[in-house]
């Protein structure tokens, strides 16, 4: 079963299993969902901070007390770690605040902040506060996605909609990349200062 399957067919007990296991397509179409009325925006917004908050909650868990296990330490010493564990150290609450917005760097930050023994209350409150925004402007993306896509398209099948609007989605997310890689590569091939 697919996610968008699972959002559509669970309402928004799905968008907030969804929000737990991958939470920006999943919270994406929750905003979809609530522009074409299935739910309102807000319940949707809230829900997926649920099920997001819940799974960095115990990410981070992991990382408090299970930080010896050999899987966690394979991702603890994976070269990506080493640059987040920097950030880590010198802003913790910074990194808990932006760990949500940062690609790819949500399981191993999530991790090494439990690891670091950042207080749980700290981490929980600021945890609440990133989730509540990033969830917000997701939820707000997918809406004003898919209000855009029924004014170009008309009334379509909810299903088509949502199709559409990952599709646009990951568009825009691909250009993004390329415009990411694009400024790394500039960035590396510069001369040493």
């Amino acid at each position: 079963m697919s996610f968008e399957s699972l959002v559509q067919s669970l309402g928004l007990p799905g968008l907030f299993l969804g929000a737990m296991v991958e939470g920006e397509v999943a919270t994406f179409l929750g905003g979809a969902m609530a522009h074409r009325g299935v739910f309102s925006f807000e319940a949707a917004a809230l829900t997926a901070t649920a099920g997001a908050v819940i799974a960095d909650q115990a990410v981070f868990l992991v990382g408090r007390f299970a930080r010896g296990w050999p899987l966690v330490q394979r991702v603890l010493s994976h070269r990506h770690a080493v640059r987040v564990s920097g950030m880590v150290e010198r802003y913790p609450a910074r990194t808990v605040l932006s760990l949500r917005f940062i690609y790819g760097a949500r399981t191993v930050g999530l991790l090494l902040l439990g690891a670091k023994r950042i207080a749980w209350p700290t981490f929980a409150v600021l945890n609440l506060i990133s989730v509540l925004v990033w969830a917000h402007l997701v939820t707000a993306l997918g809406y004003g996605v898919a209000l855009s896509l029924r004014r170009l398209l008309g009334d379509v099948p909810l299903h088509w909609h949502l199709i559409a609007s990952i599709a646009v989605a990951l568009a825009g997310l691909g250009l993004i990349g390329l415009w990411h890689r694009r400024r790394r590569k500039d960035n590396d091939s510069g001369d040493p200062v």
